[in-house]
């Protein structure tokens, strides 16, 4: 059996990087459809994306209705329904239609990082206390029956899932240890991987030593104003970020520049990094030839861990503060990697030592990034074979 199309869906409007991450034009090139279901309008009505890309291929749905009159005039012996939404209670509903119609389903899972082992249970404990109210009490509930539900296979699991690394799956959503136990597993690479794969052979973008910061484009990310996320303030941000850079560069003798984050539009107009050089979309080739690495709680800590780069996160009392979720971060790549975690407001004398654990580092490769079958492999030919074998193996 072949999958003859493709339909992706998700409840945002579709980006040039997901057309380009989950290989529309690949799929198209090589005569398989390819749609695009968008349900924005289902689940965030209010919500307005200054990033949406025009897809011919794109069909908006906004009631359950439109979408089970969608199913019904669907193939669904011949095509691959791909999610790209994490599993939860507020996806429920549409799952059981998934149930409903025995779609083939779906799901790239790749993007995760390790999680913190250091917090005590009593730590976590008494977080969780605080965090309690009548809505989280709800959505713990509804999330059980969730579970339950998966586990009684009154919603369908994942037929299929295309997993980078041991643990890809952990960013699935609810009950994803259920669907990597049931689902046919293809393995694959994350997308950062796979830009390594290209590009480590290329020569390196600068010539002269330097230091690379994988910029996160904290202070103007369009996603926090989209989900409403609190975000940095550019003044202290910046100053924080250039005082430490002047005293590192002062201590080592060697130049800092910034791997420009791939939204990071406002750049082009200025330099906040007091006229450091910015460059956009060479993020792997400049760690490539880099001698350190700099970032926060980057996901493109894949690069670093490829070509064998000390990793250095930057962190600060006002970080810490707005963004907390970042010092958890920073804390599980310390001991996943044996990255170096700086505070970049309490740096009297820098100090960072050369070693690397390379044992870690292929570690965490295989275990969040890729796996020994598909290592030397571009996640979009694996994708594709599948897509074109006869055999789809479902069990």
């Amino acid at each position: 059996m072949k999958f003859k199309k493709v339909v992706y869906i998700r409840y945002f409007p579709l980006t040039k990087a997901i057309y380009i991450d989950l290989y529309f034009n690949q799929l198209l090139q090589n005569n398989i459809k390819v749609e695009y279901l968008d349900i924005t309008d289902l689940f965030y009505p209010d919500r307005i994306s200054a990033e949406k890309f025009d897809f011919l291929g794109t069909i908006k749905l906004s009631t359950y209705k439109q979408i089970s009159s969608y199913l019904e005039n669907q193939d669904i012996e011949n095509t691959l329904f791909i999610s790209i939404m994490t599993f939860e209670w507020r996806v429920f509903r549409l799952f059981r239609l998934f149930t409903k119609f025995n779609l083939k389903l779906g799901v790239f899972a790749r993007g995760v990082f390790p999680n913190s082992t250091d917090e005590s249970k009593k730590s976590k404990f008494f977080k969780t206390i605080k965090r309690i109210s009548f809505e989280r009490v709800i959505g713990f509930c509804q999330n059980k029956f969730s579970v339950y539900a998966k586990k009684t296979e009154f919603i369908k699991s994942y037929d299929y899932i295309f997993k980078a690394g041991e643990y890809g799956y952990w960013g699935l959503g609810i009950g994803s240890e259920i669907d990597n136990q049931s689902a046919n597993i293809i393995e694959v690479n994350t997308v950062d991987y796979d830009q390594f794969l290209v590009h480590k052979k290329a020569p390196t973008a600068v010539a002269d030593e330097y230091i690379v910061f994988l910029d996160q484009y904290l202070p103007y990310h369009p996603d926090a104003s989209y989900f409403k996320i609190k975000t940095v303030d550019p003044i202290p941000y910046f100053k924080e970020v250039n005082g430490f850079f002047a005293k590192l560069e002062l201590a080592t003798g060697k130049k800092v520049i910034i791997a420009a984050h791939p939204k990071a539009e406002r750049y082009k107009e200025f330099n906040p990094y007091n006229n450091r050089e910015i460059f956009f979309n060479q993020s792997n080739d400049l760690v490539k030839g880099a001698s350190l690495v700099l970032t926060h709680a980057s996901t493109a800590v894949c690069f670093p861990i490829c070509y064998e780069k000390k990793i250095v996160l930057l962190g600060s009392d006002y970080l810490n503060e707005i963004l907390p979720q970042f010092l958890e971060v920073a804390k599980s790549l310390v001991i996943a990697c044996d990255a170096t975690l700086l505070a970049m407001d309490n740096v009297e004398e820098i100090n960072i030592s050369e070693s690397l654990d390379l044992i870690k580092y292929n570690d965490f490769k295989y275990k969040y990034l890729t796996s020994t079958v598909s290592e030397n492999q571009l996640s979009k030919d694996i994708f594709i074979n599948f897509l074109k074998s006869e055999e789809k193996f479902l069990q």
